[in-house]
Order: C-alpha cells, then sequence, then structure tokens
C-alpha cells in the first residue's frame, strides 16, 4: 500500500509544509498540477494531505508555545526557528499519507485527498486547538448569497468547459489553487478551488458544462457554510476540503 521511502518522503513533505507555511504550500501544489506534474502536486512532495496538512498541524501546534496564531496558514513557519514546530508538520504529512492511502484501499467514494486533509485539520484542532468544532451558523445576507452564487456559476461553468475540452479533471484545480498567490501577496482573493474541482468532477462525470455549473453554486454556498461553523475555532479546519469531499461523494454515488 505505501513503502518506507514513500512514508519518509511524506515526512520530509510535511516539514517543507510546516517550513513554506500551508498555503504557500499548497499553492505550490496548484502550480505543479499546471507544469503536469500530478505525482509530485499529490504525492508526498506537495500532496495537500501531506504539505498543507503538515502546515496547517505545525501552525495549531506553534500556538500552544506562544509562537503565532493557530489559524495562520500564509506565514512561513521556518521564521519561528523552532524545529519542533517543524517536527509536528512532518509526522503530519507521514500520518496524511498513510490514512489517504488506507481511504483510498478502501474504495471511500470520496476524494480522499480531500477527505484527508479535511480530518487532519479537525485532528489538530482536537490534540492542539480549543477542540471546538462546530459554530453558529448565520445564513448569508442578500448581496452576500449573490455574488456566491455568481461567482459559483462561473467558475463551475468555466471548470465545467475546461474539463471537457482538455479532459484534464485537475487542470481548473490546478489553477484555482495557483490563483491563491492574490490572497497570499494581497491579503484578499478569490478562493475558488471548492468550487473548481466539483464542477470540473461533476461536469465530466455527466459530460455536461451546466452540471459544472450547479456544482460550482453549491460549492460556494456549502463552503460558506462548513467555512462559518467550521473556522470558529482558534486553529485551520479547511472548508474547501470538506466541500469537495461532500460534493465528490454526491458525485460518486448519483451521477455514475
Amino acid at each position: 500500500m505505501y513503502s518506507a521511502v514513500e512514508l519518509a518522503a511524506a515526512f520530509g513533505g510535511g516539514v517543507l509544509g510546516a517550513a513554506l507555511g500551508a498555503l504557500p504550500a499548497f499553492i505550490m501544489t496548484g502550480i505543479l498540477v499546471l507544469v503536469n506534474m500530478t505525482d509530485l502536486a499529490f504525492g508526498p512532495y506537495f500532496g495537500p494531505h501531506i504539505a498543507f496538512a503538515g502546515g496547517v498541524a505545525a501552525a495549531a501546534f506553534a500556538a500552544t508555545r506562544g509562537l503565532d496564531a493557530g489559524n495562520n496558514i500564509l506565514a512561513p513557519l521556518a521564521k519561528l526557528n523552532d524545529g519542533a514546530t517543524l517536527l509536528v508538520g512532518g509526522l503530519f504529512g507521514a500520518a496524511g499519507l498513510l490514512v489517504q492511502k488506507w481511504l483510498a484501499s478502501m474504495a471511500t467514494p470520496t476524494d480522499t485527498v480531500a477527505l484527508t486533509v479535511a480530518l487532519s485539520g479537525i485532528v489538530a484542532r482536537i490534540v492542539f486547538g480549543n477542540r471546538k468544532i462546530f459554530g453558529g451558523y448565520s445564513m448569508p445576507d442578500a448581496k452576500t448569497a449573490f455574488f456566491l452564487i455568481i461567482l459559483g456559476l462561473g467558475i463551475g461553468l468555466i471548470s465545467g468547459y475546461a474539463v471537457i475540452v482538455t479532459k484534464n479533471v485537475v487542470l481548473p484545480f490546478g489553477v484555482a489553487a495557483t490563483s491563491l498567490i492574490v490572497l497570499q501577496f494581497m491579503g484578499v482573493g478569490p478562493v475558488t478551488h471548492h468550487l473548481a474541482m466539483p464542477a470540473a468532477v461533476a461536469a465530466s462525470t455527466a459530460g455536461n458544462v451546466w452540471i459544472g455549473g450547479l456544482f460550482g453554486i453549491l460549492g460556494a454556498l456549502i463552503g460558506d457554510f462548513f467555512g462559518k461553523t467550521m473556522n470558529s475555532g482558534d486553529t485551520h479546519v479547511d472548508p474547501p476540503a470538506l466541500t469537495i469531499a461532500l460534493l465528490t461523494t454526491i458525485v460518486l454515488l448519483f451521477f455514475k
């Protein structure tokens, strides 16, 4: 199911994710997808369940030592000069490989990488954070809801179109992940990979770009729900990962 070398590499990927910071590591995932190096993008090097998840857990751990905010996924944690923080990143990276391989071996009907990212964030909060998993939810106001629907429709349609034209189901995800460089450096920017990935999977499965638009809208609205309910704690639990896992399950169960 996995080799010792692969497990060691995943430890290294988690350390690198912690040193770079979770979001910068995830941006690298997107870049590798765009240059068609998907084995590196979703494997031990920059797999989100390894590098991003390692960075998330490392930030949560650093907060227990008063070194940084537990939900700071933008900052390269190499700035802390703390080996224990990097070690936690490596351990969560290795665990991410094991969990994802186990889920895949059971043919779990979902995106097992996304599900592993979500589970890893939940575990990090329970171990290092305030253990508060769910918070309150308030419906978006009319202006925000309209924005989410239009954004979801647009990203869903273009993602569906891209996957039908190129036959590359992860291309829209790569574009969306890479575009987070705007958020990294500007402090604001659209987060759309949980719109693009389900839309691409749904459009590819159904062969219909309009289904992509529908799943883009669902991704935007469900992502808003998870963002408000799951990130009321003091560490990062990834709303896009939860959204991708849920919507991929729906596609695999009902569209095939």
